[in-house]
């Protein structure tokens, strides 16, 4: 079954009581053009519909993403009026769900009565982190507290839930984002999406860069520790929705985004990497009780097996793990097959001669 068509509409900033030290929204919405404003508001969310509608082609199911800011938190008046503008679409099947991204200490049993019967079916959580203090340190304003309430009170009325949480937070580190996938695969979300922290021009976080009181993760560090969370939210059954921040033009803004780990391709390298260690991990087992690779003088052939389309994340960016397998193992022969019943996600490997 193919993947949902999620149309996304952003609410940059709006919403949101605090001002978080990684966060430049409020210099961006400065910089939003006339045709951002709410005069216009639902004008332009009925022009973004059916702009991505024309690429529905074999999508079974059509989803509006409220993204950007803490939709939940917006005023009633003006949540009923975002709502109410997509009902139209509803009606006529051609959108089957809304879903949000909100604040944990927004959620409510009101602000859940008053969405939900308009469409609302999934509600994502910027949580970040799960470790207080990292949360009090980047002026958050809300505590783990809060995520845990809000999923439970969201889980009881029916919605699915999904939790955004950033690698290379100030005070956080390796063992603090594996807590943090922990406590969070225990309260069983539906999804998950891990995002590197970048620093932006305009935030706080730029201040203590430029002091030195801030020092983001490397690309090899971002990668590594997004690699353990996505392990563990995997082994628990939660979805990982998405890995890395979407390219835009600020990306690529030096006067905008100024350092951390960005790549535009971040969440392949973060597959890629877990793709190697599977491929470690099956080579090992064959080799268990062996001669050593090599000792014999002979030759190993070892086929590795990928589905079709992860044929890319196994070679790694550039062919790298097939480099970094050879310098490994070098009393072997790589090979790679690709085999169309195999899970995207997994790696088999056999021996072809021994």
């Amino acid at each position: 079954m193919s993947p949902p068509l999620v149309i996304p509409f952003f609410i940059p900033h709006q919403g949101c009581p605090h001002l978080c030290v990684f966060c430049n929204q409020r210099l961006i919405a400065k910089q939003t053009s006339e045709t951002q404003k709410f005069d216009n508001e639902t004008e332009r969310l009925s022009d973004a519909i059916h702009t991505y509608l024309q690429f529905k082609k074999n999508r079974s199911r059509v989803e509006l993403a409220f993204f950007g800011g803490n939709f939940l938190g917006l005023e009633k008046a003006r949540i009923l009026t975002l709502l109410k503008a997509v009902q139209p679409w509803i009606r006529q099947g051609q959108i089957h769900g809304i879903r949000c991204s909100t604040r944990p200490d927004t959620i409510t049993r009101q602000v859940i009565d008053l969405a939900r019967p308009l469409g609302l079916e999934t509600v994502e959580l910027g949580v970040q982190s799960m470790d207080d203090q990292v949360l009090a340190l980047a002026e958050r304003g809300h505590t783990s507290k809060d995520t845990r309430k809000a999923l439970a009170l969201l889980k009881e009325n029916g919605l699915k839930t999904g939790v955004q949480v950033m690698v290379g937070l100030p005070g956080d580190d390796d063992c603090g984002a594996v807590r943090t996938a922990k406590e969070l695969s225990e309260l069983k979300p539906d999804l998950a999406r891990i995002y590197p922290l970048l620093v932006l021009n305009g935030s706080k976080l730029a201040q203590w860069y430029r002091s030195g009181r801030y020092v983001p993760l490397s690309l090899d560090q971002a990668v590594t520790q997004t690699k353990k969370m996505v392990k563990i939210f995997r082994c628990s059954g939660v979805s990982v929705a998405r890995i890395g921040l979407q390219a835009t033009p600020m990306m690529d803004d030096a006067g905008q985004m100024i350092a951390g780990p960005w790549h535009p391709a971040f969440g392949h390298l973060v597959l890629s990497a877990l793709m190697f260690d599977q491929a470690c991990e099956q080579i090992g087992t064959l080799l268990s009780g062996r001669e050593r690779v090599g000792e014999s003088g002979e030759k190993k052939s070892v086929v590795l097996q990928v589905h079709p389309r992860s044929l890319s994340r196994l070679q790694g960016d550039r062919k790298t793990n097939i480099d970094r397998l050879t310098q490994a193992y070098p009393g072997i022969c790589f090979y790679i097959e690709r085999v169309e019943s195999l899970d995207i996600d997994k790696v088999d490997a056999r021996i072809l001669n021994v």
